[in-house]
């Protein structure tokens, strides 16, 4: 599983949520240099399943085109809804609803106001990680995602997550 390379809207620290902002040419770029990567050692997915939102599916499509496999969208895998912090700074948050992001990073908060809990997210996650892993059968799945759907998914796997995961950054299951 890998996050989606730098869109518009990480370069200005708003969270995207369910809403798309397009990749920069940098983060094209970051996907490039992964896809070769991966490519190089020797990575060949069956498939490559992405989020339908357009910031994972250019990654997804870009690395596809490198590691010669096709790319499958499947909504289940997009970022966790967040709710009325969608398209806002982290700064805009702050003002708006003072104490509520900091008391959500300490876990005090299930969800943003009108957002995914977490176990609803991976709740969408495990049926189109069930789908997508039926289809390929024994054969690799890799899957383009979000830093929040990744998060989760790496937390309850038993992975220490305590900073952000970067772009086109990711984990072996």
């Amino acid at each position: 599983m890998i996050r989606h390379g730098e869109s518009t809207w990480n370069v200005e620290h708003r969270w995207q949520g369910w809403l798309d902002a397009p990749l920069t040419p940098f983060g094209e770029e970051q996907a490039a240099q992964r896809a070769r990567a991966l490519a190089h050692n020797g990575v060949l997915p069956r498939a490559i399943y992405s989020s339908d939102l357009g910031r994972a599916r250019r990654t997804a499509e870009i690395v596809a085109a490198h590691l010669e496999a096709p790319v499958i969208t499947e909504a289940g895998f997009r970022e966790r809804h967040g709710g009325e912090w969608q398209g806002r700074t982290g700064r805009e948050i702050d003002v708006m609803w003072p104490g509520l992001r900091a008391a959500w990073r300490r876990g005090e908060l299930d969800a943003p106001p009108g957002g995914e809990t977490d176990g609803q997210a991976l709740a969408r996650f495990d049926a189109a990680l069930h789908h997508a892993l039926a289809h390929v059968g024994d054969g690799l799945l890799m899957i383009v995602t979000h830093h929040g759907v990744l998060r989760v998914v790496a937390t309850r796997a038993g992975a220490d997550i305590h900073a952000v995961i970067p772009n086109l950054g990711g984990f072996w299951f």
